[in-house]
């Protein structure tokens, strides 16, 4: 049987004000972040997303939160107004073969200048991989579901429907396969990203590690040709 080990914390911390990470063995501020280096929305989407913060962020903090505390092997999970999109995220199939090696596990890439916290990485006994996992909380699922199927969508048999992911996760998660080889010279065999929508839960179609990776260093190499402008 497979040895799991989980990942010992690195001196690593984030300020939730300013969402900015210090890295305590450099002794200093990060500039940058994840989020910062992968976001590339237009100032006008960025706008329209601040506009229902107050929607999406407590939603995805609590959901989180729950998710954490199930890896962690908490029994009694407060899952305040967001039952609906807990239960069905605990009810995944792939958790019943899972061993969660890190949980909201927070991380750093000096050379960059980059921190960065990935929300779940542990190894699927069914499969036999190392997987590292983003989540992602919608509202209803209607709106990325659809009648007629396509290549890489994937079929609802309960409904049956057909679900469309509703952006890539690639860089994002790149940039997480970066750091675990600069931290612990770990590479995860394969990445995905849950989607928990308000009484559904989907994983998608798995991630290769190569596909991630090059779309982070294709997002940083954009963002940082950017900085040098300024």
């Amino acid at each position: 049987m497979k040895t799991i080990q989980k990942l010992p914390r690195l001196p690593i911390f984030r300020d939730e004000a300013t969402h900015k990470y210090f890295c305590e063995k450099s002794n200093k501020w990060l500039k940058y972040s994840t989020t910062m280096v992968c976001n590339e929305l237009t100032e006008q989407a960025k706008e329209s997303i601040e506009h229902t913060r107050h929607i999406w962020q407590p939603r995805g903090e609590t959901v989180h939160s729950c998710l954490e505390q199930k890896m962690l092997g908490a029994d009694d999970i407060d899952m305040g107004e967001y039952e609906e999109w807990a239960i069905p995220l605990f009810e995944l199939e792939l958790f019943t073969h899972f061993e969660p090696m890190g949980v909201e596990y927070m991380m750093s890439n000096p050379g960059k200048d980059v921190g960065g916290q990935l929300d779940l990485i542990g190894y699927d006994t069914k499969a036999k991989k190392i997987r590292l996992i983003d989540l992602k909380t919608k509202g209803n699922s209607k709106y990325d579901i659809r009648k007629r199927g396509r290549d890489g969508m994937i079929h609802l048999e309960d409904i049956d429907m057909y679900w469309k992911e509703p952006y890539s996760t690639d860089k994002q998660l790149g940039c997480y396969i970066e750091m675990l080889k600069l931290n612990y010279g770990l590479v995860p065999d394969v990445c995905n990203t849950i989607w928990a929508y308000e009484g559904r839960c989907i994983l998608n179609n798995d991630q290769p590690t190569e596909r991630c990776e090059a779309a982070w260093q294709e997002a940083w190499t954009k963002f940082e040709s950017k900085q040098e402008l300024f």
